[in-house]
């Protein structure tokens, strides 16, 4: 071999030569994690540490040495409303060999949230041990409740919201039935004088063209004023629904059933909600349902909400096509009506065949108003 020959051949040797690799200590890879690693042995109550990583104190606020020598330390820590699902938690691992489990710990440097994931296995015919890692996540839960204490305000600001648009509707309605209907039965009045006085033969068709102009606006002012807030819910829940039921009736020649079994008092703006809710259930009955029958059911609910149900005999509906496609404006109107006032909203099939809306909302007193 040439010296050219060997001195590349020595190269290439050098360079896919392996380097040597340093040993790792797996408990120094374990004090580097940012939760504390433990081993908890257990038979029935009886706990013991015999391994807990340095970590536990920056999680826990106490030394590995303080868990090694008592698991009660640990215990003592937990908040009573969580000790239940550690134990629960624990028991069940034996069997499913995983133990996940989150609760609040009262440690020295205050409250904080943790997060347990742990393997279980069998060690005896009543003894396990469980490997596992607990996180402090009290950073996590911080966010959340400032997350669902923004959405409580924002419910908040649009149940007021909600209540001054009523109001205002309201004050509408009013308005346009008094004013609006002053003016027309003036104006025809006048109109039967100057057919008194000025009527001839050939100007009869006219004079009723006009009687049935003004009866037709006078109509309109009426069905708009009972759109924007109808007068008959000052009478109750149940005498309005059974109202709108005789309107949708007549106009779609649809029949309508009603049916109350509310035996406690509905807030004001809760029972114009619920209204509100059966007028557009009924509205898309009659223009996409082909139904013969509906039914409008109110009742409380196993949890004292009170519901709302909207339901009919119609063509129905293809679950898999409605959660693939974006809700109608009717529902989705429904479903930012339960979330306002905290409530719910359900959609399913009918037991006659067609569809079944139903919302339930708190009464007075159980919802935050702004």
């Amino acid at each position: 071999m040439t010296p050219s020959k060997q001195n590349h051949a020595e190269d290439s040797s050098a360079r896919v030569a392996p380097r040597p690799i340093a040993a790792v200590d797996p408990r120094d890879l374990i004090e580097q994690l940012p939760g504390f690693v433990f081993r908890l042995r257990h038979e029935g109550a009886q706990l013991h540490f015999d391994f807990a990583s340095a970590s536990c104190e920056a999680v826990l606020g106490l030394p590995a040495g303080a868990l090694l020598a008592s698991a009660k330390s640990v215990l003592d820590l937990i908040d009573a409303r969580d000790l239940p699902a550690f134990h629960a938690g624990l028991q069940a691992s034996v069997g499913s060999g995983q133990w996940n489990w989150e609760g609040r710990m009262h440690t020295p440097h205050g409250l904080k949230w943790v997060n347990l994931r742990a393997r279980t296995r069998a060690t005896g015919a009543l003894a396990a041990e469980s490997v596992g890692i607990m996180l402090n996540v009290t950073q996590s839960h911080l966010r959340e409740s400032q997350l669902l204490d923004q959405s409580t305000d924002l419910r908040q600001t649009a149940s007021h919201l909600e209540s001054v648009r009523e109001a205002e509707r309201a004050r509408m309605a009013r308005d346009l039935h008094d004013d609006l209907g002053q003016v027309l039965t003036a104006l025809q009045m006048d109109m039967a004088l100057l057919r008194r006085r000025f009527g001839a033969p050939e100007s009869a068709v006219l004079f009723d063209n006009v009687d049935k102009l003004i009866r037709a606006a006078a109509d309109a002012g009426r069905r708009v004023a009972a759109e924007l807030r109808p007068s008959v819910l000052d009478l109750g829940l149940e005498a309005a629904l059974r109202w709108m039921a005789e309107q949708y009736a007549k106009r779609y020649d649809l029949r309508v059933i009603t049916q109350m079994k509310v035996s406690r008092e509905v807030d004001d703006l809760i029972a114009t909600e619920l209204f509100r809710v059966a007028q557009e259930g009924l509205t898309n009955v009659a223009r996409h349902a082909k139904a013969r029958k509906a039914w409008v059911r109110c009742f409380e609910a196993d949890d004292g909400r009170v519901c709302i149900s909207v339901e009919d005999d119609g063509v129905g509906y293809s679950p898999a096509t409605v959660a693939g496609a974006p809700p109608s404006r009717g529902l989705r109107g429904m479903r930012e009506r339960a979330a306002v006032f905290d409530g719910n909203f359900q959609l399913d099939q009918s037991p006659h065949g067609g569809v079944r809306v139903r919302v339930c909302l708190p009464v007075a007193g159980e919802t935050a108003r702004g």
